[in-house]
């Protein structure tokens, strides 16, 4: 899995991110102390993955192939 994920592009990077963002959300409502529903608190989770997705798409942060090598732009 990661090695697959070095190569992703940043929508695979995104659509990943946003799955495991749903699995912390789902596991975190099950805490009784933690004060979001789900879909608050997912909400937050996919809007920073949206961000780093924004930030990748537009050059101010590396996307995961530059980072490995793959892609020299």
């Amino acid at each position: 899995m990661r090695r697959y994920l070095r190569n992703a592009s940043p929508e695979l990077y995104l659509l990943v991110s946003a799955l495991i963002g749903a699995g912390i959300a789902g596991a975190a409502t099950l805490i009784p102390a933690v004060g979001f529903d789900f879909l608050e608190l997912f909400g937050i989770l996919l809007s920073v993955d949206v961000l780093v997705y924004v930030a990748m798409k537009a050059g101010w942060m590396r996307t995961p192939r530059q980072r490995s090598g793959i892609d020299p732009s």
